[in-house]
């Protein structure tokens, strides 16, 4: 394997300047992979900053049509046929693209974008690996179009057994072509940084020693369950008045439009809008310090949430997570033990297990520091890269 293209999809650049799941989670594992003795290229949107120098970075850049399209998704709802359109107009012109500069490698390693295989002119000897971060692969309308496509993939790793069974139940021709490797996180980046991360945040939220705080991380959309949390966190307001709310992230990545269920969540807090914090996108650069400086991390996942980068991050930084019985979640947090699960969609369940954690700091304490023992122990990006090696070389 003289030569990796690790391609992510046709929205945001790597590294990841704005923001996103994927994009984060690629340039983690790209800079562990970089060696002087092969050629890793990162095909992606131009970030237009310098990246990692053991990296070739290949910029697609976005065309005026692209952009037109790309505005019309940006504004309308997920209902709206247009947002389809748009949708498969950006992947045709950036698929058409990236197959033209990944035709000499020797691996092209794809990130949760079936349709780019479509494009691809599989050369002999060559593998693609297509790398699933959510369950697109079960959507019935284009499984014609995956079965075919799929027929191109060497390999297809799944982030967590969650979302190869989904994908296996509709592909099952293909099940020996998937395996599980579980996301992962930096426990030297993420991690308790006690009065530092106060010092860190300071101008950015103002945290006051006499309250406890709550923090929701990720995007404002109806499947997250933001709704729930500030249904939720007026429970546990009432119950206990010290409690704050911190909620971090937009609609989509960094600069992305404002949306109406944005609005929807802001009248929502309106009742308890005086311990309500709307911080907007955060870099992780902040959101390290976030994490370490909050009392829980609630994840309130209305979804089967695949395998969200908060759950490590949040053990990692040695914060109680109390999360939705959902997706892949159950594969990593046991609760009771390193974090609370609670059936989604449930305010009142959701403010019952805060308020119970909240009201017993030694169990607290306890599953705090296993969380962060078993991310230590089991999911750091060097465990994950050894996995993802064997399967490239394989």
């Amino acid at each position: 394997m003289d030569s990796i293209a690790i391609v992510v999809p046709e929205l945001l650049p790597v590294p990841p300047v704005r923001g996103g799941a994927v994009e984060h989670w690629v340039d983690e594992a790209a800079r562990r992979m970089a060696s002087p003795d092969r050629r890793l290229a990162m095909v992606s949107r131009p970030a237009g900053i310098a990246g990692h120098g053991t990296i070739e970075y290949i910029g697609i850049p976005w065309t005026p049509l692209e952009r037109f399209f790309h505005h019309i998704k940006e504004r309308v709802t997920w209902k709206n046929p247009l947002r389809y359109l748009a949708k498969i107009q950006n992947v045709f012109s950036y698929g058409r693209r990236v197959a033209k500069v990944v035709r000499d490698f020797d691996v092209v390693y794809l990130h949760n974008e079936p349709n780019i295989l479509l494009f691809l002119d599989k050369k002999a000897g060559q593998k693609i690996v297509l790398h699933m971060h959510n369950d697109h692969l079960s959507a019935r309308l284009f499984r014609p179009f995956y079965r075919r496509a799929l027929n191109k993939a060497h390999r297809i790793i799944c982030v967590s057994d969650y979302i190869r069974r989904c994908a296996v139940a509709s592909f099952p021709e293909y099940a020996d072509k998937f395996s599980v490797i579980v996301n992962s996180t930096d426990p030297e980046i993420f991690r308790p940084y006690g009065n530092e991360a106060l010092e860190a945040l300071a101008g950015l939220v103002s945290l006051d020693p006499a309250c406890r705080y709550l923090l929701y991380v990720g995007r404002l959309t109806e499947v997250k369950g933001v709704h729930v949390l500030i249904e939720a966190f007026q429970k546990i307001h009432a119950r206990m008045p010290n409690t704050r709310l911190i909620i971090t992230g937009s609609s989509f990545f960094g600069g992305a439009a404002k949306t109406a269920y944005e609005q929807k969540l802001v009248n929502l807090a309106e009742p308890v809008s005086d311990s309500i914090v709307f911080t907007g996108f955060l870099p992780h650069d902040k959101l390290r310090y976030l994490y370490s400086a909050v009392d829980v991390v609630c994840l309130p996942s209305v979804w089967q949430d695949p395998c969200p980068l908060v759950v490590f991050e949040s053990l990692s930084s040695g914060s109680c997570l109390v999360a939705s019985r959902v997706g892949g979640v159950p594969e990593v947090v046991v609760s009771g033990e390193d974090g609370i699960l609670v059936v989604p969609d449930d305010p009142d369940g959701l403010a019952d297990a805060v308020c119970d954690v909240l009201a017993h700091p030694e169990k607290k304490a306890e599953m705090e520091r296993r969380g962060r023992e078993k991310v230590m122990r089991a999911y750091t990006w060097e465990r994950l890269v050894i996995e993802l090696e064997i399967i490239l070389n394989d």
